[in-house]
């Protein structure tokens, strides 16, 4: 890669299976992305008091929804390697489906420089198919992810600030 490839480029988002520790890079990066953290309250009815009372009980997990991912088969000629478009959405399958001897499906570590760094698992795949070749290849789709982050350890509020 020559600089002015690597000045022209951002950094590509990656993702990568925890549990077989394949990793797969993005041919695009998403347009947008929508982060979303839904705060649970207790509401404490004290009576003859004028409102609820407000008693913190938890965070919900972080959720990021509607993430597509465009792939076209034009570009990707253009990249190293060639990659194969379908390798993708295979990848992303078997993030849907646990492994043989597990009962939950595979954890996905979400790397995207600057951005997003998040360890989750995917809770929607949805696959578009936009163009395909005269024998019937897929030469365009979009795959529309949701994915929700898995905490192990208790998060307070100075180390959800960094």
């Amino acid at each position: 890669m020559t600089i002015t490839q690597a000045i022209a480029r951002p950094p590509r988002c990656s993702i990568a299976n925890v549990t077989t520790g394949e990793a797969i890079e993005c041919l695009f990066n998403p347009t947008q992305l929508t982060e979303k953290v839904k705060i649970n309250w207790n509401r404490l009815a004290i009576p003859g008091l004028s409102h609820q009372v407000l008693q913190y009980q938890s965070t919900g997990n972080r959720q990021v929804a509607g993430v597509e991912f465009y792939v076209d088969k034009f570009f990707a000629a253009k990249q190293p390697g060639n990659p194969d478009i379908l390798r993708f959405r295979a990848f992303l399958r078997t993030l849907s489906v646990p492994p043989a001897e597990m009962l939950a499906p595979s954890r996905a570590l979400i790397i995207w420089p600057k951005v997003l760094t998040v360890e989750t698992v995917l809770t929607e795949l949805e696959f578009q198919y936009r163009q395909f070749g005269v024998d019937a290849s897929v030469l365009v789709y979009t795959a529309v992810c949701g994915f929700e982050e898995i905490l192990d350890l208790r998060v307070t509020a100075e180390q959800a600030g960094e």
